[in-house]
C-alpha cells in the first residue's frame, strides 16, 4: 500500500479500524442494506479478480471493493489479516462492503480458510464469496481460455466460471480431462438476485488435473534461435516428453518419447528460419495421454533485426542511456517515403486514412518500378489521397461501420527476402496531420518472421494470398481468427506480435503492468478500458512502483482518467496542449534491471479496439528502445506539467502528504518564495508569496494529484502531493 503506511493523515484510518469492534461476516451478511459494518477477517483473493477483495472468517465471507467515496490505498493481498469497515450494498446480487471508510493490516502471509467442496448444486448464496472447491469438472468448450463465462459440467450438475480480462488463465489451453477447481463463490444476476452465481479461480494454480495426467497450461516456447526451438511444459503426474509438429496443422513430424517427468523440455531443431510450425505437446503415463492445444509457433529469421524508431515530434535526450532518441518533425513523410523507396518485390499496406498526396506518389513509383501493391483502407474515412493511387493498385475497403473498422497502421515489404523485409508499425495514419500537427511514434523493423507474421495478418483481411482481393473470403474484426505466432526473436530481443480483436491484447496490455515492479509510464490517445485501468491503479498501490502518464481525450464517455487522478494516481490532461497526443504506448520498468519494455501499436485502450477495431500491437522487450520511448515521454510529459524529472530538485518539503485539508510548506532555505499549486490538467489553483512555512487551504479542491512549486532567488523547486477525500 504506497498511499502511505508513514503518512500521519493515513495512519487516522488505520487507528480508526483498529479501533472498532469487529462483527462476525455472518452478522454483517444479516445486516439491513445501507448498515455500517466492521468485520474482520482473512482476505481470500487479490488483484488478480481486479480492485475487489474476498474476506473470510469462520462464519462466512463478504466482498470488499474500494467504490467512489472509499479511503485510498485499499490493495490488501491474499493472506493478509485485515479489519475493515464500510456500508453493507449490493451489486448485481453480490453482497458487498463498500465504500470503504476505514481499514487497517494487522499481519500477512496468513494460511487461506480450507475451501468448501461442493458440487454445482450447491454454488449457492450460502457459500457466497467463500472458498469452495468442485471436484471432477469438465469444461465444454475448447481451445484457449478467453475472458468470460465459461460452462462446466459435473456428473449432470452445471455451473459457470468466470475470468476477467487480464486473469492469469485466459490465453492458456482449456482441460481436455477432468480437472478440479477451487475460487471463491460470487454472484452477478439481475433482479430478483436468485441466480447467476459463478465461481472465480484466482491463478493457474487453482484449477489442478483430477487423477488423469494433464499437462497444466501454458506450453511456453523459450530458446528461440534460426534453426528451432524449445517448448517447455508441466504435467500433474510423470509421463514422457513428446511432440508433433509441421509446417501444416496436419503436422507430419515427431520428436522425444524417451524419460518420465514432470517438468518437460523438448527441443525441436533442424528447422527453417523465419517458418512458422504447428506443433501440440503431449505426455503419456500408465496407458494414459494429455494433449496440449495446438500452437503456432516461430523460429528465428536470418535478417538483421535492426529496430528504428521515429517520433513525429520533440525528445528530451537528457534522459537518454546512451542511444539518443529521433524526432523527426517535417521529415515524418520523407522518412515513410524512403522505407518504401526501399521495396523490391512486395508492398502490403493497411493503413487506416491516407490524405498524403505526397506517400501515395511514392507508392505509385513502387508500383512503377515493378513492386506488387496491395492496399487496405477504411472505408469510412474520406482517404482523400487514394484518388491520386494509380487505378491498376488493388485497394480493399473495411465497410461494415463498426466501431473505428480498420485502424491498423502497418506495412509490410518484401517479406519473402530476408534481406529487406521490414514492417512498419506505431501509431501514425498517413496524414498531413499525424505527420506535421499531432504525436505519434513509427516504427520500422527489419525481420523476416515477423514480416511474414504482418503479412498472414494482411492476408486474412485482403482474403488470401494472390495480387488481388478476395472479399467473399475476407475477415475483418471478430471474424478473424487468433492464426499468428506470438514470440519472435529479432536480433536477439524478444518482440512479441498481437493482433486485435482476436488475440486478447488486453489481457497482454494487463500482463505487462501487473508484472511492473519499478514503473508505468504512458501516453495515450484514449482511455476507457476498465480492466487496464484496475490493473493501473494495482500498480500505483504496489510499493515502489511509480506510475505516470498523459492522456488526450479525458473526456470521452467513460473514461479512466478522472477516476484514477481521484485515486491518486499521476495522469494529467493534454487536451490544452497543441496537436493531438496520437500515441497507444505504454513503458513498463524503464532503466530498471528487470525487463523493460514498451507496448506500442494503433491498439487504443478501449472495448472498441479489443473487440471491434482491426489493430496491431507489438511488445518489445529491451531496455534501449524503452529508453527512446521514455525520452520522447519525458518531453511530452515536461509540456505538461512544466516538471523535468532529470531536473527535479528536493528544495521545498510538504506534510501531511497526502493532505485533506491543508498542506504545510516550507523551503529548504529562508528568504521571500513564491508558492503555487497546479492541478492534473496544469492549471494553477493556488498562488502566493510566502517566507519560511506557510499553510495552504486545500479543503476546496477535488481529490488528485497536484505539483507543488517554489520560486526562491530564480531558482524554481517542483513536488508533487496528493490530496484525497
Amino acid at each position: 500500500m504506497r498511499c502511505s503506511l508513514s503518512s500521519a493523515f493515513f495512519a487516522c484510518f488505520l487507528v480508526v479500524a483498529s479501533s472498532l469492534q469487529a462483527q462476525s461476516i455472518a452478522d454483517a451478511r444479516n445486516a439491513p442494506l445501507g448498515s455500517s459494518v466492521t468485520i474482520n477477517g482473512i482476505v481470500t483473493s487479490g488483484p488478480s479478480l481486479g480492485g475487489i477483495r474476498y474476506v473470510q472468517d469462520a462464519s462466512g465471507g463478504i466482498a470488499a471493493f474500494p467504490g467512489s467515496g472509499s479511503v485510498p490505498g485499499f490493495a490488501p493481498q491474499q493472506g493478509d489479516d485485515i479489519t475493515l469497515s464500510g456500508t453493507l450494498t449490493e451489486y448485481s446480487g453480490l453482497l458487498e462492503v463498500t465504500p470503504i471508510s476505514a481499514f487497517t493490516i494487522h499481519s500477512s502471509g496468513n494460511p487461506l480458510p480450507a475451501p468448501l467442496v461442493i458440487t454445482p448444486a450447491q454454488l449457492d448464496e450460502a457459500v457466497e464469496s467463500q472458498l469452495v472447491r468442485l471436484d471432477g469438472v469438465y469444461f465444454s468448450g475448447s481451445g484457449t481460455f478467453t475472458s468470460g463465462l465459461w460452462p462446466v459440467q459435473v456428473g449432470t450438475q452445471t455451473a459457470n466460471i468466470y475470468f476477467r480480462s487480464g486473469h492469469p488463465m485466459v490465453g492458456t489451453p482449456v482441460p481436455s480431462g477432468p480437472v478440479d477447481i477451487t475460487g471463491i463463490a460470487s454472484q452477478f444476476d439481475s433482479a430478483p438476485f436468485t441466480g447467476g452465481y459463478q465461481l472465480l479461480p484466482r491463478a493457474t494454480t487453482d484449477i489442478t488435473p483430477h487423477a488423469l495426467i494433464s499437462i497444466v497450461p501454458p506450453v511456453q516456447q523459450q530458446a528461440l534461435v534460426t534453426d528451432g526451438f524449445t517448448l517447455s511444459w508441466q504435467t500433474n503426474l510423470p509421463g514422457s516428453t513428446e511432440a508433433f509438429y509441421g509446417t501444416t496443422p496436419a503436422f507430419g513430424s515427431h520428436a522425444g518419447g524417451t524419460g518420465s517427468t514432470t517438468a518437460h523440455d523438448l527441443q525441436l531443431s533442424g528447422l527453417q528460419p523465419a517458418t512458422f510450425y504447428y506443433a501440440q505437446a503431449f505426455s503419456v503415463a500408465n496407458g494414459d495421454t494429455a494433449f496440449s492445444v495446438t500452437g503456432l509457433y516461430s523460429t528465428a529469421s536470418t535478417s538483421s533485426g535492426a529496430i528504428h524508431v521515429y517520433f513525429t515530434k520533440s525528445v528530451d535526450t537528457s534522459v537518454s542511456s546512451g542511444t539518443d532518441a529521433i524526432g523527426l518533425f517535417q521529415a515524418t513523410d520523407d522518412t515513410i517515403k524512403a522505407y518504401i523507396d526501399r521495396a523490391q518485390q512486395t508492398l502490403d499496406i493497411a493503413i487506416y486514412n491516407t490524405n498524403s498526396t505526397y506517400i501515395v506518389s511514392a507508392v505509385n513509383a513502387a508500383h512503377d518500378r515493378g513492386v506488387q501493391v496491395r492496399w487496405i483502407a477504411e472505408g469510412s474515412n474520406a482517404n482523400t489521397a487514394l484518388a491520386a493511387l494509380d487505378p491498376t493498385i488493388p485497394v480493399l475497403f473495411r465497410t461494415d461501420g463498426q466501431g473505428s473498422g480498420m485502424h491498423n497502421k502497418f506495412f509490410v515489404i518484401d517479406a519473402e527476402d530476408p534481406a529487406h523485409a521490414t514492417i512498419m508499425g506505431g501509431s501514425c495514419n498517413w496524414t498531413v496531420q499525424s505527420f506535421f500537427d499531432d504525436y505519434n511514434n513509427i516504427l520500422f523493423i527489419q525481420d523476416q518472421a515477423l514480416a511474414r507474421c504482418y503479412r498472414m495478418e494482411f492476408e486474412e483481411m485482403w482474403g488470401g494470398s494472390g495480387a488481388q482481393p478476395v472479399p467473399a473470403f475476407s475477415r475483418f474484426g471478430p471474424d478473424k481468427t487468433d492464426n499468428t505466432p506470438h514470440l519472435y526473436n529479432v536480433g536477439g530481443i524478444l518482440v512479441e506480435s498481437w493482433f486485435s480483436p482476436t488475440d486478447g491484447v488486453t489481457d497482454r496490455i494487463v500482463e505487462a503492468i501487473n508484472a511492473a515492479d519499478h514503473s508505468v509510464r504512458l501516453a495515450l490517445f484514449v482511455f476507457t478500458q476498465n480492466d487496464i485501468g484496475d490493473a493501473v491503479l494495482a500498480a500505483h498501490n504496489r510499493p515502489g512502483v511509480l506510475v505516470q502518464g498523459d492522456v488526450e481525450d479525458v473526456n470521452s464517455t467513460g473514461s479512466e482518467f478522472n477516476y484514477l487522478v481521484g485515486q491518486g494516481v499521476a495522469l494529467y490532461s493534454h487536451e490544452e496542449e497543441p496537436g493531438l497526443l496520437h500515441h497507444k504506448y505504454a513503458i513498463i520498468d524503464e532503466g530498471s534491471s528487470g525487463d523493460p519494455l514498451v507496448i506500442t501499436g494503433s491498439h487504443n485502450w478501449t472495448q472498441s479496439a479489443e473487440t471491434v477495431n482491426d489493430e496491431n500491437t507489438l511488445v518489445i522487450h529491451d531496455a534501449t528502445v524503452a529508453n527512446l520511448f521514455y525520452q520522447e515521454w519525458n518531453a511530452r510529459h515536461n509540456e505538461v506539467t512544466a516538471i523535468s524529472e532529470a531536473a527535479q530538485q528536493p528544495g521545498i518539503s510538504a506534510w501531511p502528504v497526502p493532505a485533506n485539508n491543508w498542506i504545510t510548506v516550507e523551503p529548504s532555505t529562508a528568504g521571500l518564495a513564491r508558492i503555487t499549486l497546479h492541478d492534473a490538467t496544469g492549471r494553477e489553483v493556488y498562488r502566493a508569496e510566502a517566507q519560511g512555512r506557510t499553510t495552504i487551504s486545500v479543503a476546496q479542491l477535488p481529490a488528485g494529484l497536484y505539483t507543488l512549486s517554489c520560486l526562491q532567488d530564480g531558482v524554481r523547486s517542483q513536488r508533487a502531493v496528493m490530496v484525497v477525500r
